[in-house]
């Protein structure tokens, strides 16, 4: 392992193979040695995140960070570390297989003068291969050159750039696959920090062809952050932690339009336990507004509840979504829709109440798997409401469950069940007469959890009036567990054949956390925190990144003598600064070397100063 750079140990995604916590050790030639040395990538496979997060982290202790300057800063062990990330979403497809000149080939008059060409019935998926090394994959689609896939691909830990390749197949029942074409894009030119998003040629042949076969739609944000010391940013982290910091995330986006830091602030705020109290206090603040409106508080507690409650999510509706979209079960109960009335619709609604029944008996049958953080959110909520209202038994008697099932079910499990690809259930869209059915569902569930048995909306959606009716008082019941604590703070009951995955668990821990106690400042800092991985210096490094280029593109300039009003904000834009300011030294530091004083490629400080002052 020690001849293993920390890239070359991270999460698999779950596309490769349709399993979740899996682990991929990459390797070139010359890194593993043995009687049979091979460069094939090791996957592994664990029970649950915990223990694949425990086993990254160990593993990871013996492999070697990607630090720079070693020995022009020994007591840090270098002066920086770098990390990078490649959000890939590929969106639709069209024309593909169909080959014609590349546009820019082709003079304007021929190409406005030449006929479309006709389209291909054909199943086809993509492959994302980052640096040579297949990442990730998604889902076959039918159609005629046009699919809509939609699906997102978050790479991140990732070695220095080199190209990101989009490789289209046509999968064929009687043959091999064959390749369509290819995306390709030169990682180390790409524009750092913002979103692109538009039509991308697939050439035919490979990257210098100039046969097009169609186009992919595809949004592309790449990040490639320097990581300083944990101690460079105090003033920036005691800053930070002078407020809310949800009244941080409102400001900022409020100000600098940011909308893409919401995650690292809320790692932050993990790793100093204080987000669940964060919430709890802006909750406080904004009773009158938390159920229907789209505030910070309310966009926070969808980022919490998905932080927290994935396996509740899973055990709740996963394997009803899964059988539903397996079973192809298509479910209309619209006469004007269907095209027939009488018995037909008759049938659809008996249908439709039988697949609710299904998802309600899952939802319900998981409600003490509930973790005691969202209780402790659901209780507060519940409890404020309770106060607010001053509820009786003769008014407004059903607000704080209503509150509660305005956050679990409005926020968080009906989503699920309309888009449940966006959740990790599916690995891609559902079809069209899935997603319909599914939205139903949905609708039928979210009267339920509004406590509302009638249907008032759609005519042909009260033959379900006896479901929800029946279904009340279990409903109130859910909602009294998932927002009660179990005493003493516990959470779940552990089976007994977890008990000794626990002890095996805390011993890694215990050996992990004596393998870095001697290691210098920068390997020990980049060995992630347990149970979330968490990486402090790099959630601080990517806000600090954003905020200044953020101000800067809001031309926001301190002030000697800033409002009271302005000052918390001016004082944490100039602590970014700072930072920003120690990273450009610590990189001319390196650059300024010459190349036998160390073993660093010293491109890495070039492409970050170019990157900044663009």
């Amino acid at each position: 392992m020690y001849l293993l750079n920390h890239t070359d140990i991270r999460p698999a995604h779950r596309s490769l193979f349709e399993r979740r916590n899996c682990i991929a050790i990459f390797s070139v030639a010359g890194q593993m040695r043995g009687a049979a040395p091979t460069t094939e990538p090791l996957y592994i496979q664990f029970e649950d995140e915990e223990m694949a997060n425990t086993w990254l982290a160990l593993l990871r202790s013996y492999a070697m960070p990607e630090v720079y300057g070693r020995w022009l800063s020994p007591e840090d062990g270098g002066l920086y570390r770098m990390w990078r990330q490649v959000d890939l979403t590929c969106l639709q497809g069209r024309n593909l297989g169909v080959t014609r000149p590349l546009a820019d080939d082709v003079p304007a008059a021929e190409q406005d003068g030449r006929p479309e060409a006709d389209a291909i019935d054909m199943d086809v998926y993509c492959e994302i291969v980052v640096n040579g090394i297949l990442c990730g994959r998604t889902t076959v689609k039918k159609g005629i050159g046009s699919p809509d896939w939609h699906e997102r691909f978050v790479l991140a830990d990732l070695p220095p750039f080199e190209n990101l390749e989009i490789v289209v197949w046509r999968e064929k029942k009687l043959t091999r696959p064959s390749v369509i074409g290819s995306v390709t894009i030169v990682l180390v030119n790409f524009r750092r920090g913002d979103s692109v998003e538009g039509w991308f040629p697939v050439l035919h042949g490979g990257q210098a062809s100039s046969t097009q076969a169609g186009e992919m739609r595809l949004k592309i944000r790449v990040d490639e952050e320097i990581i300083l010391p944990y101690h460079a940013y105090n003033r920036m982290l005691r800053a930070l932690h002078s407020r809310n910091h949800l009244d941080w995330m409102r400001e900022l986006e409020a100000r600098l339009k940011m909308k893409n830091v919401n995650q690292n602030i809320m790692s932050i705020a993990i790793a100093k336990n204080a987000l669940l109290d964060n919430i709890m206090e802006l909750a406080d603040r904004e009773v009158d507004g938390t159920l229907t409106c789209n505030t910070v508080f309310t966009k926070t507690v969808e980022l919490y509840m998905s932080w927290y409650g994935m396996a509740f999510l899973e055990a709740s509706v996963g394997t009803s979504i899964r059988r539903l979209c397996s079973e192809k079960v298509a479910i209309e109960v619209d006469p004007v829709r269907i095209g027939k009335g009488g018995r037909a619709v008759e049938k659809n609604v008996e249908l439709l109440v039988t697949w609710c029944h299904e998802f309600w008996d899952g939802i319900y049958d998981a409600r003490r798997q509930c973790p005691p953080e969202l209780r402790k959110l659901f209780e507060h909520i519940r409890r404020l409401v309770e106060s607010r209202y001053r509820v009786r038994e003769d008014s407004n008697r059903e607000l704080p469950w209503q509150s509660v099932s305005a956050f679990c079910f409005l926020r968080f499990i009906v989503p699920a069940i309309l888009h449940p690809h966006l959740f990790g259930l599916l690995p891609g869209l559902p079809d069209v007469a899935v997603q319909r059915s599914l939205t139903l569902i949905a609708k039928v569930i979210q009267s339920l959890a509004n406590l509302n048995p009638t249907v008032q909306k759609e005519q042909f959606m009260r033959g379900v009036k006896d479901f929800l009716t029946g279904s009340l008082q279990a409903m109130i019941d859910y909602i009294v567990v998932v927002s009660t604590p179990e005493p003493g703070g516990k959470g779940p009951p552990t089976p007994l054949s977890l008990s000794s995955d626990k002890h095996e668990r805390l011993r890694i821990m215990n050996a992990l956390r004596h393998r870095i106690a001697t290691a210098p400042v920068l390997y020990r800092e980049a060995i992630p925190l347990l149970p979330h991985l968490l990486d402090i210096p790099r959630h601080l490094a990517v806000v600090t990144s954003v905020v200044v280029r953020y101000s800067r593109t809001q031309n926001v300039q301190p002030s000697r003598q800033p409002n009271p009003e302005d000052k918390y904000f001016l004082d944490f834009c100039a602590r970014c600064i700072e930072v920003e300011e120690q990273a450009l030294f610590r990189v001319s530091k390196l650059a300024a070397k010459p190349r036998r004083q160390y073993s660093e490629p010293p491109c890495i400080a070039i492409v970050y100063m170019e990157t900044i002052h663009t």
